[in-house]
């Protein structure tokens, strides 16, 4: 086989796109992964310490579950520092900033011990409430070697002391590598903003597509005076901004009562000049001998549609689905003039708030914004096919 320089350097040219394009994901996956401390570092951590299968062992013998971790009333977890004996660490469960009481600080029993060459601290749940989690700190002095049982979230120098922080003391495995991803979860009501972002996206594409099937179909293969310049005025539309339309379209929901509901989330994009124009292209690439075969059958021009056009043309249809529901996914703007209570926030709203409430703890933002582009990510490998085919098929370079 002889070899080929020119096909090497472009195969190395693929590879460093992919490689360029697949970096920033992998920052965010990673960063999603930190803890905050780590996530704070000016020199970049690659792999962080949840990342590490060694760590995962370690973290599923803490807790009841090997899995998620926690303390059940009564139960007890140990975290063991093999060192010497000498001057003992102090241990302690803080408590929730602003907060009069807190049953994890206030109910839990904190005992430090020296055996078996080892300090142990020893956590027992003294009230009728499970923990899902349990932070912890242990004052460690600087003159002993220090070897944790589970790598610390965060190491602060305090006087004569390493001040260790566990955001959980009991994680288990899966606690432990998706904490920012539960923490995050349970920080904002996201069930209901991806109920709200799903519900509104699939309806847009669904009767976004019905109506545009119907009206590119009119145009491709219907007959009727000033067909064309009825085709060249829809396109006219597509150069007029959308930010123009913002408050024309604002003041109609005003005054039809539909502001802060489904409505006006949806019906204001179901009609789509670009749908219209990807779908006819399709319908004229189509031969013509197939609706003249269906003409001389007897074939009107809905059953013409519905049982050869349509088929036909699956991978424009599916080109023009996911545009839709990348637009009415990833939309923000609208959404936020829009809607004003919570319940009808989508997740991109839900997103930003979460954002201005999180702060610096980066950790939890990237976990947010990692499990807010996976339904995307996901549905772009199963329909890529289709999606490659209707751009091809089309005629759009």
């Amino acid at each position: 086989m002889r070899f080929r320089p020119g096909v090497l350097f472009v195969h190395l040219l693929l590879l460093l796109g992919g490689l360029v394009m697949a970096f920033p994901f992998y920052w965010m996956l990673a960063t999603s992964l930190k803890s905050p401390q780590e996530a704070l570092q000016a020199k970049p951590i690659w792999i962080p310490e949840r990342m590490k299968p060694a760590n995962w062992l370690k973290a599923a013998r803490l807790g009841d579950s090997p899995l998620w971790g926690g303390l059940a009333p009564g139960r007890s977890v140990e975290l063991v520092f093999p060192g010497r004996e000498g001057h003992p660490p102090r241990a302690l469960v803080p408590r929730t900033p602003g907060a009069f009481f807190d049953p994890r600080a206030d109910g839990t029993r904190v005992e430090v011990v020296y055996r078996e060459g080892a300090w142990r601290v020893r956590l027992t749940n003294a009230t009728e409430e499970a923990f899902r989690f349990l932070p912890l700190v242990v004052l460690w002095p600087k003159e002993v070697p220090l070897e944790a049982p589970l790598p610390p979230d965060a190491i602060r120098s305090q006087g004569e002391y390493w001040r260790l922080e566990w955001v959980n003391a009991v994680p288990g495995a899966l606690g432990y590598v998706l904490h920012n991803y539960l923490e995050a979860w349970h920080a904002a009501p996201w069930a209901r903003y991806f109920f709200n972002s799903f519900f509104t996206a699939l309806t847009q594409v669904a009767v976004g597509l019905f109506l545009a099937a119907l009206a590119a179909f009119a145009l491709a293969r219907i007959p009727f005076p000033g067909k064309e310049a009825v085709f060249v005025l829809i396109l006219a539309t597509m150069m007029v901004p959308g930010e123009v339309l913002l408050i024309p379209n604002y003041v109609l929901l005003a005054r039809l009562g539909w502001l802060d509901t489904y409505y006006a989330l949806i019906v204001p994009w179901l009609a789509s000049v670009f749908g219209i124009f990807l779908l006819r292209q399709f319908y004229l690439s189509l031969p013509q001998d197939l609706f003249d075969a269906a003409r001389i059958d007897g074939a009107g021009y809905l059953t013409q549609l519905f049982r050869i056009a349509l088929p036909l043309s699956l991978p424009g249809l599916v080109s023009y689905g996911i545009f839709t529901f990348l637009g009415a996914y990833n939309a923000l703007l609208w959404p936020l003039i829009v809607t004003q209570s919570p319940e009808m926030r989508t997740v991109q709203l839900g997103l930003q708030a979460f954002v201005s409430e999180a702060g610096s703890d980066y950790g939890a933002l990237m976990a947010a914004s990692t499990f807010v582009i996976l339904p995307v990510i996901l549905g772009y490998f199963f329909a890529q096919r289709q999606f490659i085919q209707g751009i091809a098929r089309s005629g759009l370079k």
